[in-house]
């Protein structure tokens, strides 16, 4: 599965989809009116083997009036943010400015237009993913804790067709160096495109200016200068002003009963 999964795909009863991508196998028939999906997360990425589909594999079923008997795949980003971890300990003189890549694991949205809307059946992410606390005690927001992490450089070699390149600018304007290990990453604001064979998001700039002061985020809606004719697969999850200002570096509370590890 690759570059030629997304968009839309034509059914009759007797076609199963049979696929893998990343640590998920999904499965999609048409069964009389009806449209099946059913799927299985295995603890590591599937590569070239193919699960066997279990007897008393759990189907979810929808009776939809979709007489062209098509559903529309889409790669999009998770429904949260994530909390990326840096490659090593990463220290950014105040004034300084930086850039980084770091390639966030996809979800599957599966979906029907009707009526001239998108009707969502299932989003399916293509690796698991728990969930942790950023913030303190008090103040703060639910996240994806990710394996993934951020580096100064994007080698060829380490892309899967499962991850979604995101380059970001990091700005430190505060008085005092950046000390970081890890950062939250609201990857629900950006779009994602479609370049040859790989996934891209549009450029994060982060202005960092003091660890009690939000940082001021822009996602730019703009790919790295070096990609060209990208195609546009996926608006943002959530649809707002491009600039916004959060916490971003400030240390999560590591006592929440929603910690991930």
């Amino acid at each position: 599965m690759g570059k030629n999964l997304w968009g839309e795909i034509k059914f009759d009863d007797e076609w199963v989809v049979d696929e893998s991508l990343g640590n998920l196998h999904f499965w999609m028939r048409k069964h009389g009116e009806e449209f099946w999906i059913a799927h299985l997360l295995e603890e590591y990425e599937i590569t070239e083997r193919k699960p066997k589909k279990p007897e008393d594999l759990e189907w979810s079923r929808w009776a939809l009036n979709n007489s062209r008997n098509t559903l529309t795949l889409k790669p999009v980003f998770p429904d949260l943010p994530l909390m990326v971890h840096s490659e090593y300990l990463l220290r950014l003189n105040h004034g300084s400015k930086i850039q980084i890549f770091t390639r966030i694991p996809l979800w599957i949205r599966i979906s029907v237009e009707q009526k001239g809307k998108e009707y969502i059946l299932k989003e399916l992410p293509t690796v698991p993913m728990s969930k942790t606390w950023f913030g303190s005690p008090m103040v703060g927001e639910t996240c994806y804790w990710s394996s993934t992490k951020a580096r100064r450089s994007l080698p060829a070699e380490i892309y899967r067709p499962h991850l979604i390149n995101c380059p970001i600018w990091i700005t430190n304007k505060s008085n005092e160096d950046l000390d970081f290990e890890k950062f939250c990453y609201r990857v629900e604001r950006l779009s994602i495109y479609q370049y040859k064979d790989q996934l891209w998001a549009d450029e994060t700039d982060i202005v960092y200016q003091g660890e009690e002061l939000n940082s001021e985020i822009t996602m730019t809606g703009k790919l790295p200068e070096n990609i060209k004719n990208a195609r546009l697969i996926t608006p943002p999850r959530k649809r707002i002003h491009k600039s916004f200002s959060t916490q971003t570096f400030k240390r999560f509370f590591d006592d929440t009963p929603l910690l991930g590890r």
